[in-house]
């Protein structure tokens, strides 16, 4: 096994969070996405009379995941550099055994130990005050004559046992990887929730998109670690002495990218007025599902061009409202007014095959003889509600009965006909045949 161990000196302060073991919580679903053993230390849990002040610990399991990630010395790179982005001060530190790894955070260089070889090798020069041992421990050891740890290492365990107690052993055990040094795993939790808490009270929606941009690169992490996506999740901005402000932002298509998250969110925001100072933010996020990834197709990009509108659709929606972009599917109903509806648009790397297309393109060959052959069978435009003719015009063909609609009340018994204007205008019209009337209910544009 290989451990990194994450000191975080400064957690809560740059977490803007409620507790210590809140923001821990937070940055573990985060790092889950490099390996499935995560573990944390409160800073409270810690000796107390070390020589730098307690900082919480987080460790991850990096041996497991070499084959899926590479060399640990890469992935550690990569990790420190996304919690500089993150905007944590931190400390890592690379060793075969979690104590060993929390030990080497506390050095200035040479922090990264891959065998138990290098380990010992870099312990041996190391000052007796990094060792987690109770202070009078310590003094009796230097007492001694003792001043590194490798002059501790080379004692026989039976005489220290015996001056000491049989922890001492244990201890320097786990800290060259000799033994087992296990550590409580932590698990996802099955619902997604991160808030901070904010010094001062925020009056503008723009000095919430700092803290907004580490929650959902967090929550990114977390996705990625549950190899899952989300296509909607909540923003609550809370207020002192008022009900808290709930912003749900839904996307066209699941994704688990913090870039498109943050775009919705700023667009969402700016069109915010707040009604009263906020106090604190939350993410929450319950329902998950697999994310959309496209094929790469060599010959087309049309994979490239369905990612696009959807980004389109979603800065629209965030925009304009949930409802201001809107589909049109298809109705299983014959009456021409009631065949479509109006629903939720979503790109689709491989539209259905309409259930009418063949019907539609039958009618059409039926309908464009001679005198309407650059007519479809359909026309562009319906009326919102059929409007009565005094008379037909020129008749040109037909007649296309359509009898439907007895279960529902709107029962329709109708002749439809494809005619001409004296201006050579086509329209569509029908007779209705229970009182004998014509109406107009569609027109070619």
């Amino acid at each position: 096994m290989l451990w990194l161990c994450i000191r975080l000196p400064a957690l809560v302060h740059e977490a803007n969070a409620a507790s210590e073991r809140a923001a821990l919580e937070r940055l573990a679903a985060w790092a889950y996405q490099w390996t499935s053993w995560v573990s944390y230390r409160l800073s409270a849990e810690a000796p107390q009379d070390l020589g730098l002040p307690p900082a919480p610990l987080l460790w991850l399991e990096l041996g497991a995941g070499r084959s899926l990630f590479g060399e640990p010395t890469a992935l550690l790179a990569q990790i420190a550099a996304a919690l500089t982005h993150l905007g944590y001060s931190h400390t890592c530190a690379l060793a075969p055994s979690p104590t060993a790894a929390a030990l080497l955070t506390r050095v200035s260089e040479q922090r990264c130990t891959l065998t138990r070889a290098q380990l010992r090798a870099r312990l041996t020069p190391l000052p007796l005050s990094l060792l987690e041992l109770p202070a009078a421990t310590v003094t009796a050891l230097r007492a001694a004559g003792l001043r590194c740890i490798g002059e501790l290492l080379a004692l026989p365990a039976a005489a220290l046992a015996r001056r000491f107690g049989p922890e001492i052993c244990l201890y320097l055990a786990r800290l060259t990887a000799q033994v087992s040094d296990p550590r409580p795993a932590w698990r996802l939790p099955p619902v997604y929730r991160a808030r901070c808490e904010f010094g001062q009270d925020l009056h503008e929606t723009g000095m919430l998109l700092f803290s907004l941009q580490r929650l959902l690169l967090e929550f990114q992490g977390y996705l990625r670690a549950r190899d899952c996506a989300v296509q909607r999740f909540t923003l609550e901005l809370e207020h002192p002495r008022r009900p808290v402000t709930t912003l749900t932002i839904g996307l066209c298509a699941p994704t688990r990218a913090a870039a498109q998250f943050l775009l919705l969110a700023r667009e969402r925001l700016h069109e915010l007025a707040l009604p009263a100072p906020v106090r604190a933010l939350a993410l929450t996020a319950g329902e998950f599902t697999a994310a959309a990834i496209g094929q790469i197709d060599g010959f087309s990009n049309q994979t490239q061009q369905l990612d696009e509108l959807g980004q389109l659709l979603d800065r629209l929606r965030a925009r304009l409202g949930e409802n201001a972009v809107r589909g049109i599917g298809w109705q299983a109903d014959h009456r021409p007014e009631r065949a479509w509806a109006q629903t939720d648009f979503a790109p689709e790397p491989h539209p259905p095959r309409a259930p009418a297309a063949a019907a539609t393109a039958s009618l059409a060959a039926a309908y464009n003889d001679a005198a309407c052959s650059d007519a479809p069978a359909r026309p562009c435009a319906l009326l919102a509600s059929p409007q009565p003719l005094a008379a037909p015009p020129q008749l040109l063909t037909g007649p296309e009965r359509i009898e439907s609609g007895w279960w529902d009340g709107t029962d329709a018994r109708r002749d439809y006909y494809i005619a001409r204007t004296a201006d050579n205008a086509r329209l569509w019209i029908f007779r209705d045949r229970r009182e004998g009337r014509w109406y107009l209910h569609g027109l070619w544009v």
